[in-house]
Order: C-alpha cells, then structure tokens, then sequence
C-alpha cells in the first residue's frame, strides 16, 4: 500500500521545482495534464493552468488527485493557486492558497506576500505567522514558472528561494545533460535538470522541452526507500509551441 504522505508528496511532484523568476518573455495562457505512476503502475493524474491578465497580473492553478483503483484506500485531492504579476524582475506573487481535501489529514495554508514591509503572513490551521523574505521570493506553486523562465534565458546553475512551512528554503538546481523523451503527450528534445542535495539519499531529475517554452515533460524521483515515482506529460495547450530553440 502506497504511504499517504508521499503519494500526496507525489502528486504535487509537477511543480517541485522552487525559485525566483529572471525576467523573460511573458509565458502564454496554457493548460497541461500529467500521469503519475509508481514503477509501471499509474496512480494518479495531475493539471496545471496559467491565465494572464491584460494588466501583467497571473492566476496558477493545479489540481492533483489520485486514480480509481487506489482511490478507496488514498482519497487525497490537492488543490493550489498562486495569483501575482510579471514584472520586469521576474514573477512576484501576491498570494497563494494550498488546500488537501478526502483524506484523513486534511490542511489548508493561506500565504499573502507584503512586498512594502517584505514580509510574508501565512495562515495555517489557523495559526498565523509572519517572516521577512528578501527580493525574488516565490511560493512553490508558481515556482514551475521560474524554472520555466530561468532556462529561457540560458541559464544552467538556478539558485532560489522559496517561503514554504514558516522557513525560507534555498532549492539548487542544475542542467546535466539533453535528451530525447517519448511520452504519452509526444516526441521531445529536452534540458535534463537535477535537484542539487547535502546528500544522495534522494534524487530528482526534471526534464524540460525548448520547444514547450521549457515546460516540464517528465519529473523523476528516488524516494529514500529506494521507491521510484514519475510524472509523465499526457497532453498541454498548443499556445506552448515555439519555433525550435533546440
């Protein structure tokens, strides 16, 4: 039986990656939806939607849940929003809401970023709590956008920061390599990313595609039981498509 925390670990895995965001194109409007899978066993599915407003303003949503056969024991749904605004330092949220509902531990966190006193107040479980960030700090959700940007604008050591739990978190990642991937969703040449650590009791490799605006295609990770989880793309708008940049 899959743990209840990693499968809930597991289905946010498409927007693992945390960071500040450099300036760069303005991401379009888009929709993409992901298989998530156990060995060769599908657990669950997961989407994610960018809308932009005509102002420079963004809502980021995902939604993860778990498949039909696992849902009798594992009944976990996670909802997520980011809302913010693209500026020319790169993407600055206002506000970000994480809900779980259907399981036995259910949560909500509520996070408001005052960039005048460069705070940011969370609220979870109703217990507030309040930390200064410095400049550049996201929330998880949109962080998969600043990964997107940050390689748009050719670069290959990412260092960010990341207001999640009451702490300031520093995530390092790093390009390793390029390679060819075949996915539900399609043929693709990619950026492989690696999640830096202290140490190798787990591992993460993101696979990113050029001619996707560097979307994510597949996630991959070694749990430190030696389990291995992945996170296939299964289908993404078409406004992502660029000429190749490969």
């Amino acid at each position: 039986m899959l743990n209840k925390c990693l499968m809930t670990h597991l289905l946010v895995a498409v927007v693992l990656i945390t960071g500040t965001a450099s300036a760069a194109l303005p991401l379009p409007d888009f929709k993409a939806s992901y298989e998530l899978t156990r060995g060769s066993l599908k657990i669950g599915n997961s989407t994610i939607e960018l809308s932009n407003g005509s102002d420079g303003t963004y809502t980021y949503k995902s939604h993860s849940w778990p498949v039909r056969w696992v849902a009798w024991f594992l009944k976990d749904k996670l909802f997520e929003t980011s809302r913010g605004a693209i500026t020319d330092a790169g993407i600055r949220p206002d506000y970000y809401h994480y809900q779980r509902t259907g399981g036995t531990k259910e949560r909500e966190a509520k996070l408001a970023f005052d960039w005048e006193r460069m705070v940011v107040e969370n609220n979870v479980e109703d217990s507030p709590w309040e930390m200064d960030i410095p400049a550049g700090t996201i929330d998880k959700l949109v962080s998969q956008l600043g990964m997107m940007h940050a390689l748009a604008n050719g670069q290959h050591d990412i260092t960010f920061n990341i207001a999640d739990g009451g702490k300031l978190k520093e995530y390092r990642f790093k390009v390793v390599g390029e390679e060819t991937l075949e996915l539900p969703a399609g043929t693709f040449e990619t950026v492989k990313v690696t999640k830096l650590r202290d140490n190798n009791k787990r591992e993460t490799y993101i696979w990113c595609a050029p001619t996707l605006n560097y979307l994510p295609v597949r996630i991959w990770q070694r749990e430190k039981d030696d389990s291995k989880y992945q996170s296939d793309l299964e289908s993404f708008s078409d406004s992502l498509r660029i000429a190749d940049k490969h």
